[in-house]
């Protein structure tokens, strides 16, 4: 891909990954997948490697390396669809990621970006929390629930850290409330201007799609999680680290 470089969106589940990626992917240089290699990230001894980001190679989903194919997951079809359209022509091409591998990514691709998104826990723990007690839900195990997500939420901060501190130039960071919530599309603008692109109309519209939906759907959302699961949530949240890392915003 000589012409083209890698772009993640990385951030925990449940932390605004897949609305932070339809917003950029509606930029005609830009074109990600949706986990498109959600169980090779984990895995230590296997490198993401160049070759996986060919358009061939990308749009062939017979390699089993994630459960969200057009076939699999066909809310997702005409995603890659518009994707396979402009992936020879985008400037940045690429996936998103929950398992937030920056690393791991970068011991074979150092000049890969990142746009890491976090969230604040309790929102995060009680999405979880759904997730988790809603027995039609397949897609989530009945284990993962609010306290669950912390260990997670710590962790992914911690990477997240390391990332922003070690390489900024490579890697930034957004909180999904105020990207969401801001009107003017502040965290946006830094971003696009941060990968050297315009900001279009198209993104534009994306943003602002994404915003009322935040405004009429999110913001306004009753979270309901119990006592004990808040105490526990407090006492374990590694509060310094989510504060180191949110000083770092892309704003």
């Amino acid at each position: 891909m000589p012409d083209q470089s890698l772009l993640f969106v990385a951030g925990l589940g449940r932390s605004g990954t897949t609305a932070l990626m339809e917003v950029l992917v509606a930029h005609a240089d830009i074109a990600l997948g949706v986990e498109r290699y959600k169980r090779l990230y984990p895995r230590d001894a296997e490198p993401v490697t160049a070759d996986l980001f060919t358009e061939e190679r990308f749009f062939d989903f017979g390699d089993e390396l994630t459960n969200l194919t057009p076939e699999q997951a066909p809310e997702w079809a005409s995603h890659y669809d518009a994707m396979r359209a402009k992936w020879g022509t985008a400037r940045y091409v690429g996936d998103k990621m929950v398992a937030i591998r920056v690393q791991h990514v970068w011991e074979t691709l150092p000049d890969a970006r990142f746009v890491c998104i976090v969230r604040d826990l309790e929102p995060v723990a009680a999405s979880w929390e759904a997730r988790a007690q809603n027995p039609d839900d397949l897609g989530w195990a009945a284990d993962q629930g609010a306290t669950k997500a912390v260990a997670g939420w710590n962790r992914s901060l911690r990477r997240v850290r390391r990332a922003v501190r070690q390489r900024p130039e490579r890697a930034v960071v957004v909180e999904y409330d105020r990207f969401f919530g801001d009107p003017a599309g502040t965290s946006l603008g830094n971003v696009l201007e941060w990968l050297g692109l315009d900001r279009s109309p198209e993104i534009d519209a994306a943003f602002a799609q994404a915003h009322s939906t935040y405004v009429e759907k999110v913001a306004p959302k009753q979270r309901i999680l119990s006592p004990e699961t808040l105490a526990f949530l407090d006492e374990h949240a590694e509060r310094d680290v989510w504060d180191q890392v949110t000083e770092r915003l892309a704003i």
